[in-house]
């Protein structure tokens, strides 16, 4: 997944990534208009053809995983599919979410294949449908901290975990094997460094440090919470 103006902003990062989508593409409005997923509050506007079943398929993956700790989006959400993110992100980035205008950006899918790879595998739609769903996460969880100024990587490791949950079981069980040393061996190791070092390693360190049996949803209602995850690079000695 990534990020600039942390209060405000979180991304995906591509670092260095099948052909398998569900259905044939829908095309879009005309540039303007929105299409309302019928199973959300959520929208997606696009200037362009995108597959709207897709993207409303993959948001809805991650209000079905917050929808299992019984929480969501506490408003409407729009989907923009653009051609190109703000000049101002780096040059990485995929997605973003902006909580002031309660907007997910996302790249169009042509643009998303441009990057080539992503977790060391070829880029396919399955893996365009986990930058949707990671970005949805993003504002579902922005809605559901108890504290005002999350840490970047509180907000990190809550979509990484909905985006691997919700993954398409074939992908990440190959994005796993491209990492097979990734994990925190303590909660200090999940912190800012490691997350701008490596974005995807981190996600999945993430991932795996969330199966953990002391961890899953209870660490992530504490992350929530602000009981967890609440250390800054100024805390480490």
């Amino acid at each position: 997944m990534m990020l600039a103006a942390r209060t405000e902003i979180s991304a995906v990062l591509v670092v260095t990534l099948m052909i398998c989508p569900f259905g044939s593409p829908m095309a879009a409005p005309v540039s303007g208009a929105m299409h309302v997923c019928a199973q959300s509050p959520i929208s997606i506007k696009a200037s362009e053809p995108v597959n709207l079943h897709d993207i409303c398929e993959s948001a809805e993956n991650a209000l079905a995983f917050f929808g299992r700790l019984d929480l969501g989006l506490t408003h409407p959400l729009v989907i923009e599919v653009v051609p190109n993110l703000p000049d101002w992100m780096r040059e990485t980035a995929v997605g973003c979410y902006q909580e002031d205008e309660q907007t997910v950006f996302v790249l169009t899918f042509q643009e998303f294949k441009k990057r080539k790879d992503w977790f060391g595998l070829p880029i396919n739609r399955s893996m365009y449908r986990s930058v949707v769903t990671h970005e949805v996460a993003h504002a579902i969880a922005r809605c559901n901290f108890t504290i005002p100024e999350p840490t970047v990587h509180a907000e990190e490791y809550a979509a990484y975990v909905a985006m691997f949950v919700m993954m398409d079981p074939a992908f990440r069980a190959r994005a796993l094997m491209e990492y097979p040393g990734a994990r925190f061996d303590g909660e200090l190791e999940i912190n800012e460094i490691t997350y701008f070092f490596d974005p995807m390693r981190f996600g999945i360190a993430a991932y795996r440090h969330y199966l953990e049996k002391d961890h899953g949803n209870v660490f992530l209602r504490e992350i929530l919470s602000g009981k967890e995850l609440t250390n800054s690079v100024g805390d480490f000695p």
